[in-house]
């Protein structure tokens, strides 16, 4: 490595942190609506994963008693 290329291990106080407000606003716009989605997309999934059984397990064994 040569002397003008810099390493990130050596000083990281060097490195500043450049957020763009814009670029910030637009990902907490969209983050929290696919954590959403995921979170519905496995509740329905649990849902339908219950039913299934429902139907295709207690309700052909019929009255037991």
């Amino acid at each position: 490595m040569s002397n003008d290329q810099h390493s990130f291990d050596s000083d990281s106080s060097e490195v500043m942190d450049e957020i763009d407000d814009e670029a910030l606003a637009a990902a907490m716009r969209v983050v929290p609506l696919g954590a959403g989605v995921l979170a519905g997309g496995a509740v329905a999934l649990l849902v339908l994963g219950y039913i299934a059984v429902y139907l295709l397990v207690f309700l052909p064994r019929g009255v037991v008693g």
